[in-house]
């Protein structure tokens, strides 16, 4: 994967702007700030994932922040690999009733 690819990579935030901070070594999204079409989405998928919800949970992504709920980078990425995952098998399903 090219530099240029890699920019350009929804699981990096989307480039052109998604405002995010650090806090400790971790980098954050405010799910106030996730694209608008996919905020009710991924308010599902994090309840239909406790682990990523629960605070004692290793595999936790989320922080209370003083200006609201926010997902680890590490979250937003397991989050964009869903949808990927998901939008593939979609296709693939198209393509075999189309073929056959």
């Amino acid at each position: 994967m090219s530099i240029q690819q890699k920019m350009r990579l929804l699981a990096n935030w989307l480039p052109a702007g998604l405002p995010h901070f650090t806090h400790g070594t971790t980098t954050y999204l405010h799910l106030k700030d996730v694209p608008y079409e996919l905020e009710s989405i991924i308010a599902r998928w994090l309840i239909l994932n406790p682990n990523f919800t629960e605070h004692d949970s290793q595999e936790c992504v989320l922080m209370d922040h003083p200006d609201g709920l926010a997902i680890s980078q590490e979250g937003w990425q397991e989050f964009v690999s869903w949808i990927l995952k998901t939008l593939t098998d979609r296709l693939y399903a198209m393509e075999v009733k189309q073929c056959c």
